[in-house]
């Protein structure tokens, strides 16, 4: 189960490029959303209405350049949210998941790229 929602996240990732993509888990699956973000290219925001709509405790997003891990913001609105974070880096193809509490769990080669 884990591993196919891993690879979902990464294909919703890779689509969205050379955007970053951002969405929910719900249900154990990925649910994309609108990226907000003025420049979303850079940075992803998701809308108060799809918070509500979803309702979970479980978001993901992407970072399609570079191998940067979750920045500072990400840690920080993690925290404060008490959110469990998925990060895929498209072009390192490595899913990371962040805690609340600030654990980082990663796995490599996700879509074997």
């Amino acid at each position: 189960m884990a591993k196919l929602l891993h690879r979902r996240i990464a294909q919703i990732s890779r689509k969205a490029f050379p955007e970053e993509a951002c969405g929910f888990v719900v249900d154990g699956k990925a649910v994309q959303v609108a990226n907000q973000a003025d420049e979303p290219e850079g940075g992803f925001l998701i809308s108060a209405q799809d918070y509500l709509k979803y309702s979970t405790d479980v978001i993901f997003h992407s970072h399609p350049v570079g191998d940067h891990s979750f920045s500072e913001h990400d840690m920080v609105v993690s925290a404060n949210m008490e959110l469990t974070s998925y990060l895929y880096v498209v072009e390192a193809d490595r899913l990371e998941i962040l805690s609340p509490a600030g654990q980082i769990e990663t796995f490599e080669k996700v879509l074997n790229r």
